[in-house]
Parts: C-alpha cells; sequence; structure tokens
C-alpha cells in the first residue's frame, strides 16, 4: 500500500493509488497529486488534440477542458478516435465529450464549443496549462 501525504489536496484514495499505481512507481507520489490538482485547457480535437487527450485524461489531470469550435466532418472521423462516425455536423468538443470522459471517470472533463480566439485573455488564467494543437495564424 502506497503511503499516504497529506498536503492541501485531500489524501488520493485506494481508487486512485489504484488507478496511477504505475504512475506514481514511476515518478512519485507528489508528482501524481500535483497532476491530480492540474486543470489543463486543449485547444483543438483533430488526431492529435484526440491523443493528447486521451493521455492528459489517463495520467489523471483533475479538469481538461475541449476547445474546438469546428464540426465533425467524415475526415475527422477518421483522423480521431473519440468522435463517433455518427456525429458528422456535430461540434467536436461536443462530440468528443462522452469518450474521452469514459476514458476515466475521475477526471472532470468539459467541453468548449468557442474559438480560442474569441476567449478574453483573463479566460485562460484557470488553467494550469494550456496546450495547443491548433491555433489561429494572427
Amino acid at each position: 500500500m502506497i503511503d499516504m501525504i497529506e498536503r492541501e489536496d485531500p489524501v488520493i484514495s485506494e481508487e486512485e493509488a489504484a488507478q496511477y499505481d504505475r504512475q506514481i512507481r514511476l515518478w512519485g507520489l507528489d508528482a501524481q497529486k500535483r497532476l491530480r490538482g492540474s486543470r489543463v485547457l486543449l485547444a483543438g480535437l483533430g488526431g492529435l488534440g484526440a491523443e493528447v487527450a486521451k493521455n492528459l485524461i489517463l495520467a489523471g489531470v483533475k479538469g481538461l477542458t475541449l476547445l474546438d469550435h469546428e464540426q465533425v466532418s467524415e475526415e475527422s472521423c477518421r483522423a480521431q478516435f473519440l468522435v463517433p462516425v455518427t456525429a458528422q455536423g456535430q461540434n467536436r468538443a461536443q462530440a468528443s465529450l462522452e469518450r474521452a470522459q469514459n476514458l476515466n471517470p475521475m477526471v472532470e472533463v468539459h467541453a468548449d464549443t468557442d474559438r480560442i480566439e474569441d476567449k478574453p485573455d483573463d479566460f485562460f488564467l484557470q488553467f494550469d496549462a494550456v496546450c495547443l494543437t491548433v491555433a489561429p495564424e494572427t
């Protein structure tokens, strides 16, 4: 059993210890607790974005916001695994939400259908990390 260390966040539960056992052995309990407390914004849910989302969710971040204003196309169904084939025409972030959440129910996954360039600067302050897999050219 993993020796539990209390900090600002509550102790890692037995369920979390079992889920993240391999990671805790690799980088330690303190690193896992920091990861568990982080909120990440991921902009762009093409093929790369879906893969990044999967890795962040499985690693056990506290929260992941999927930001994408694009619609699901036939190409996006082939390029990434989070959108069902039946979701063509829907927003990619919204269409990816269910499968993303099912990867790890301990992670809060949210969809945001806005354009990144329409977000005010202070929107980004709520995140510990921002990952852009696609960004406007301006």
